[in-house]
C-alpha cells in the first residue's frame, strides 16, 4: 500500500474505530464483538508503524503514552473546584431551600431541580484547549485541594470513551480552555476481574479504591488494562456561559451530544417530594447499578440562580449531595482506648472485632467524647451497631444491650493523659478533654504526622512509622528537626536502604519551598484548616523573605483586624493569636528559618487591599477580564463577590448582555461600573 492510500485507510479506520467506541462506551450497545474492535486498532497501528508521520496525537492508538518516571506533577486549577455540602434527611433537604429562599429575598420561590446519580469514584477535571472550531483534548488533573490537583493526563487519555477533540460551531463565544467535570469510576465486574488477577495483599476493597489507585499509577498501560470509565456532568469555570447554556439540564445535554460520556439516569424535579422519589428509587436500586453510588446529587437547574446563590469558602449553595444511610453492621467492643490528637484532644476509640463496612474492613470505630459515652452506655464487651458517618469515619451509633455479656465492663475515663501523665482538662462550653502538655509525646508524633502530610509540605516517604522512628531514635523533637536529618542519621532506621534514604532526603530539600498556605496547615494551628489556611495566606503581605519577617507580621494584627477577614471571625483570630504569642511557636519559626525553609507568598496575596468592606456584583460577560478572574481578584484585595444586589452591595460591574441584576442596581440606586472602569480601580489602587 502507497503512503496515499495508507492516509486514506487510516483516516477510515480512525473514524471507524471511534464509532464503535462511542457506541460500546457512550450507549452501551456492541455493534461489533471487542475482537474486531481489537483487531481495527491493530491494524491502524500497524500502518501508522509503516508511515510514522500519518500518525496523530489523537490517533485511538495514542490512547496510552510512556510511563513517568516520578511522582505526579502538580497542577493548578484554572477554576478552584469545590466540594458539595451533604444532605441526610429530607429534613435536611426542606432547610436547605428554606435558605436559598432567604438568600434570594422570595420566600415562596419555586426551584426546578437536576436529580444525579453521586457515582462513588475520583474527581477529574479534563482540560481542552481551543484549536479554530475544535477544542483539543489537553490535560486532566484531580481535584486535590481543590486549588490543585495531580496532572494525571497519561492514565485518563487510555480511557476510551474520552473523546481527544470536540466538534463546536466557529460561532461560539472565544474561550481558550474548556473544563469538563466528571468522575472516573471502575464497574463492580471490573473491579472482581481486576483482584481476580492480584494477589490477596493487593486486591482493591472497593471500585473507589481501585479507579483512584489505577488513574494514579505511572505507567499508563496498568491503567489502560483496568477497564477505567467516566461520567461528565459539568462544563466549568466560564466554559457554559460562553457556550449559551443557561441550565444544567442544558449542560448534560450538551456534552451528551459532543460525545462526551454521561449518566442518563438523570431526572428535573421541580418539587423536594419529586426528589425523594427520585432518591428512593435508586437507593432500592443501589446494588443492581453496574457501579457504585452513594447517593443523589441535587442541583438547582436554573445558572442564572446557581449564580445569585453563589457559593460558601468551600460549597455552591445551590447543590447538595443527598447520601444514602451509612451501611451498618454488627460488632464487639473489644476494648476501648484513648487517642491523643495534634492539638491534645482525646478521644476514645472503640477496638472492635474485624467488621466489613461499606467495602473495608474496620477494627476501631470513634466513640467522640466521655458524654457520647456516657448517652450510649458503650461498656467493653457489648455489641453494637457500627455504621460510617457519610460513609467515611466509623462511628458506634448504637448499643444492642439485649446482648451484653455478665463480663462487660464499664469504661472509666482517665484523669491523666493516656502518654504523658498530665491531668486532662475540659475548657468550658466544650465537649471534648485536652492534654495541656505541648510536648505530650503523642500529641508530638501526631502534630509532626499532620505536618509532614500530603496537604501540608507533603514529604514522601516520611509516614507514620518513618515518623516514629525518628522519635524513638531520639533524631527529631519537632517538625523543623526533619529538614536537618542527614544520610547519616536515617542509616540508623530499620529498612533505609541507600535508595530509600535518597529518596526521603530528595522529598525533604524539595519541601522547603513551599506555598504559604501549605505552611500555615501545616503548623496545626487549632481551627485553622486548608481553607482558612489559605485566606489568611491570600490576606498577609508577603514577600518571601524570612520567617522572622512571617513573626512580626503575624504579631502587628489585631484580633479586629483578623476577624474582619471574610471567612476567618474571632474563633480562628484568637487561635492564631495565642499560637503566636507563645515563645516556643516563635523559636520553632526561626529553626525552621535556620533550616533554608521557604514560605512562598500566593499570587495576589501581597495585593493592596483597597476593597477591603466593599460588596461587588458582577453581571453579564466581561469580555476583558472573565467573571472568574475578576472575582479573584476582588477577593485577592480584601473584597466580597455577592450574587445578588442588595443594599449592601457597593458596586455592580457591568459587562456585555446584563442580566436582571443590573435593573435591581438601578432600583436600590446601587453605583454600576463598567469593565473599563473596574480595571482601572485595580491599576490605580484606589476606590472609583
Amino acid at each position: 500500500m502507497d503512503k496515499r492510500a495508507a492516509a486514506k485507510r487510516i483516516e477510515k479506520l480512525r473514524k471507524e474505530i471511534w464509532r464503535l467506541n462511542h457506541a460500546y462506551f457512550i450507549e452501551d450497545r456492541s455493534d461489533v464483538s471487542e475482537d474486531v474492535r481489537d483487531a481495527l486498532k491493530k491494524e491502524l497501528k500497524e500502518l501508522e508503524d509503516h508511515f510514522p508521520d500519518l500518525m496523530t496525537p489523537d490517533s485511538p492508538t495514542q490512547r496510552v503514552g510512556a510511563p513517568l518516571d516520578g511522582r505526579l506533577p502538580k497542577v493548578r486549577h484554572i477554576t478552584p473546584k469545590e466540594s458539595l455540602q451533604d444532605a441526610f434527611s429530607m429534613d435536611d433537604l426542606i432547610d436547605w431551600v428554606d435558605q436559598m429562599r432567604r438568600s434570594l429575598g422570595e420566600e415562596k420561590k419555586m426551584f426546578e431541580f437536576v436529580c444525579e446519580l453521586k457515582i462513588d469514584g475520583l474527581n477529574i477535571s479534563l482540560v481542552y484547549e481551543r484549536r479554530g472550531d475544535q477544542f483539543v483534548f489537553h490535560r486532566a488533573v484531580t481535584r486535590g485541594n481543590g486549588i490543585e490537583g495531580e496532572d494525571v493526563t497519561h492514565a485518563v487519555r487510555t480511557i476510551e470513551s474520552i473523546p481527544l477533540h470536540i466538534q463546536i460551531s466557529r460561532t461560539t463565544s472565544p474561550v481558550r480552555f474548556l473544563e469538563i467535570g466528571g468522575e472516573v469510576y471502575m464497574t463492580k465486574s471490573s473491579l472482581e476481574k481486576l483482584n481476580a488477577s492480584l494477589p490477596d495483599d493487593e486486591k482493591f476493597a472497593n471500585p473507589r479504591n481501585a479507579a483512584a489507585g489505577s488513574v494514579r499509577q505511572l505507567d499508563p498501560k496498568v491503567a489502560a488494562g483496568r477497564g477505567l470509565r467516566l461520567f461528565c456532568y459539568a462544563v466549568d469555570g466560564e466554559g457554559a456561559e460562553r457556550l449559551g447554556l443557561t441550565s444544567q439540564s442544558d449542560v448534560l445535554t450538551w456534552l451528551k451530544d459532543h460525545d462526551l460520556p454521561t449518566n442518563t439516569e438523570w431526572k428535573i424535579c421541580r418539587t423536594t417530594e419529586q426528589v425523594q422519589k427520585i432518591y428512593d428509587s435508586f437507593h432500592k436500586r443501589r446494588d443492581d447499578l453496574p457501579y457504585d453510588i452513594d447517593g443523589v446529587v441535587i442541583k438547582v437547574n436554573d445558572r442564572d440562580l446557581q449564580r445569585n446563590l453563589g457559593s460558601t469558602a468551600k460549597a455552591p449553595r445551590w447543590a447538595r449531595a443527598w447520601k444514602f444511610p451509612a451501611e451498618e453492621r454488627a460488632a464487639r467492643i473489644l476494648d476501648i482506648q484513648l487517642q491523643v490528637g495534634r492539638t491534645g484532644a482525646i478521644t476514645p476509640v472503640a477496638h472492635l472485632t474485624p467488621t466489613h463496612i461499606a467495602g473495608t474492613t474496620v477494627t476501631r470505630a470513634t466513640l467522640h467524647n466521655a458524654d457520647e459515652i456516657a448517652r450510649l452506655d458503650v461498656r467493653i464487651g457489648d455489641t453494637v451497631i457500627v455504621r460510617k458517618a457519610g460513609d467515611i469515619i466509623p462511628e458506634v451509633k448504637e448499643v444492642l444491650k439485649n446482648l451484653r455479656p455478665a463480663s462487660a465492663r464499664v469504661f472509666r475515663y482517665p484523669a491523666h493523659c493516656p502518654s504523658c501523665g498530665t491531668s486532662l482538662i475540659r475548657p468550658e462550653g466544650e465537649v471534648v478533654h485536652r492534654c495541656p502538655n505541648q510536648k505530650c509525646g503523642a500529641a508530638r508524633q501526631e502534630r509532626i504526622e499532620h505536618f509532614v502530610s500530603r496537604y501540608a509540605f507533603n514529604i514522601e516517604g516520611c509516614g507514620k512509622e518513618t515518623v516514629e522512628a525518628l522519635l524513638k531514635q531520639g533524631l527529631i523533637s519537632d517538625p523543623a528537626d526533619i529538614f536537618f536529618l542527614g544520610a547519616e542519621d536515617l542509616a540508623e532506621l530499620p529498612l533505609f536502604k541507600e535508595k530509600k534514604t535518597e529518596n526521603l532526603l530528595q522529598s525533604i530539600e524539595r519541601a522547603k519551598r513551599v506555598p504559604l498556605d501549605r505552611f500555615m496547615f501545616a503548623l496545626g494551628i487549632r481551627h485553622i484548616g486548608r481553607e482558612t489556611a489559605e485566606l489568611l495566606a491570600r490576606r498577609i503581605a508577603w514577600p518571601d523573605t524570612s520567617l522572622t519577617t512571617l513573626i512580626h507580621t503575624l504579631q502587628k494584627f489585631t484580633m479586629e483586624e483578623l476577624a474582619c477577614i471574610n471567612g476567618i471571625g474571632p474563633v480562628v483570630a484568637e487561635s492564631l493569636l495565642s499560637w503566636i504569642k507563645e515563645e516556643d511557636n516563635r523559636a520553632l519559626l526561626h529553626k525552621f528559618e535556620n533550616a533554608g525553609v521557604i514560605a512562598l507568598s500566593l499570587e495576589g496575596s501581597s495585593a493592596a487591599q483597597v476593597f477591603t468592606g466593599k460588596t461587588f456584583v458582577l453581571t453579564g460577560t466581561l469580555a476583558t477580564i472573565g467573571r472568574e478572574e475578576a472575582k479573584k481578584l476582588i477577593k485577592e484585595r480584601g473584597g466580597k463577590v455577592a450574587g445578588s444586589v442588595s443594599k449592601k452591595t457597593d458596586y455592580v460591574v457591568q459587562g456585555e448582555n446584563p442580566g436582571s441584576k443590573l435593573e435591581d442596581a438601578k432600583k436600590l440606586e446601587v453605583k454600576v461600573i463598567s469593565e473599563a472602569e473596574f480595571e482601572r480601580m485595580l491599576n490605580n489602587g484606589r476606590m472609583s
